[in-house]
């Protein structure tokens, strides 16, 4: 079995692969170097992880579909989880393995809501912006509908939960933002506090 020190080492090497899309084209001499890697990192070498790194970037994040053929989406979810999401409208830890087993669109969020986005001419690409997605229950989504996010951050986000709330989701805290429709800053902040806690799963 692997010990804490490895597993560790194991799920550096998986954030770093998933977000560099290293595997979406030349695998088998990829898979070769790994597996090097993973030999070095069972002698209880670690020294190899330094040449591995992630690319993505806050533009590539924003310009992402939220798609679940796309290897950057799964990885999305699965970082996100490792934050305990929380229910934006009833307070709840959410049901992750129900969300994950099922990839079911029921449970993801456009967190500026796909209605109220087309309102303002926004392209279909922009609304469905990886980082316009959260995880949500479909009563709470139901709830949301195409609420501006300045309507619906007062009236159904829990007020003492906000802070715990937006930061288990990764989102930013400024509420400027969301006050104002802000959905370009909300995008950029985003995609910037997504990253910052990629980087916090590679220390």
């Amino acid at each position: 079995a692997a010990s804490s020190e490895q597993m560790r080492w194991l799920k550096q090497w998986f954030w770093k692969t998933t977000f560099s899309r290293r595997y979406s084209a030349q695998t088998d001499e990829k898979m070769d170097s790994d597996i090097v890697l993973f030999e070095q990192l069972v002698a209880g070498n670690p020294e190899g992880l330094t040449k591995y790194g992630y690319s993505i970037t806050p533009t590539q994040l924003i310009n992402q579909n939220f798609t679940k053929s796309s290897p950057i989406v799964r990885g999305f979810l699965l970082l996100s989880a490792q934050n305990h999401p929380i229910d934006l409208v009833n307070g709840g830890f959410v049901d992750l393995g129900k969300a994950l087993s099922e990839f079911n669109s029921k449970e993801y969020h456009h967190i500026f809501p796909r209605a109220y986005l087309k309102k303002k001419d926004v392209t279909q690409e922009k609304i469905n912006s990886l980082c316009n997605f959260c995880f949500l229950t479909a009563d709470s989504n139901k709830k949301i509908s195409a609420k501006s996010p300045s309507e619906y951050f007062t009236e159904l986000i829990p007020q003492g939960q906000f802070v715990k709330i937006l930061e288990s989701n990764l989102m930013p805290l400024k509420k400027d933002i969301y006050e104002k429709n802000d959905y370009d800053s909300f995008l950029l902040k985003r995609a910037e506090a997504i990253i910052s806690f990629l980087d916090k799963q590679l220390v």
